[in-house]
């Protein structure tokens, strides 16, 4: 598989701002779980976290190329 040639470091770089986005998307939705008026909004947060996740694997996989 192409994907294995890369080192941890490259991994690292790669996968920890995606994983910190994820993490930072998760405490945003239990902060509005806590607030009421905000209970609607939480699909919303979770639509944009999935399409932002995407873009990012996508902008990864197509210029890591050219960074690493």
């Amino acid at each position: 598989m192409v994907f294995m040639n890369y080192s941890t470091s490259t991994w690292i770089l790669i996968l920890g701002p995606l994983a910190v986005f994820l993490v930072i998307t998760v405490w945003v939705i239990e902060l509005l779980a806590k607030a009421p008026p905000w209970y609607p909004a939480i699909p919303i947060v979770i639509g944009f976290a999935v399409v932002f996740l995407a873009l990012g694997v996508l902008i990864r996989a197509k210029l890591g190329k050219i960074v690493f």
